[in-house]
C-alpha cells in the first residue's frame, strides 16, 4: 500500500512537469564545443619567491667564493670567481624549457637553506639562473637569483 501511494505520488508530479526531461527554452539543445586545447590559456602557479631564499643563495655563493672555491657556474679568472657573460636567456616563465636546456640541481648544501619548493617543483640551475621547475614539464615557475649579480 505504501509502495503503491508513492509511486503513484512520483507518477503525479512527472505529468505535473513534462518539462523537467527538456532543455531549458534559453539554452541550444546541443551546446557549443569547447576550444581546442591549443587555443585555452594554461593557469599559471603565479609563484612568489622569498626575499629569504634570495639572500640565501647569494650568502651561500659568497661565502663558497670567500672560501677560495668557485662553484658552478662560475668561472675562476685572475684569483677571482666570475659569473660568465650572461647570454640571450634559454627559458621563460610559465614556459617550459626546450629540451636542448640543460641545467643542474643547485648544490645540496643549498637546497637545505631554501624554502620547500612546491609539490610536482624543483630547483634547478640553469646557466646563471636558479629556477623553480616543474618535475615532468619542466614548466618554469619562478626565478629564485640571478647568480650574474652576485
Amino acid at each position: 500500500m505504501r509502495a503503491a501511494s508513492i509511486a503513484a505520488l512520483g507518477l503525479a508530479c512527472l505529468v505535473a512537469m513534462p518539462s523537467w526531461g527538456q532543455a531549458p527554452a534559453n539554452r541550444p539543445a546541443n551546446p557549443a564545443p569547447a576550444p581546442p586545447a591549443s587555443q585555452s590559456p594554461l593557469p599559471t602557479l603565479n609563484m612568489t619567491v622569498p626575499q629569504r631564499d634570495r639572500e640565501a643563495v647569494y650568502a651561500y655563493y659568497r661565502a663558497e667564493m670567500a672560501a677560495g672555491r668557485c662553484p658552478m657556474p662560475l668561472v675562476k679568472m685572475s684569483n677571482a670567481c666570475l659569473a660568465p657573460s650572461p647570454g640571450k636567456s634559454q627559458w621563460r616563465i610559465d614556459q617550459p624549457l626546450a629540451d636542448s636546456v640543460k641545467g643542474e640541481a643547485p648544490p645540496a648544501a643549498l637546497i637545505a637553506k631554501l624554502s620547500p619548493s612546491p609539490a610536482g617543483y624543483h630547483y634547478l640551475r640553469v646557466e646563471n639562473d636558479l629556477l623553480v621547475v616543474g618535475l615532468g614539464t619542466r614548466v618554469v615557475a619562478a626565478l629564485v637569483a640571478d647568480l650574474s649579480k652576485l
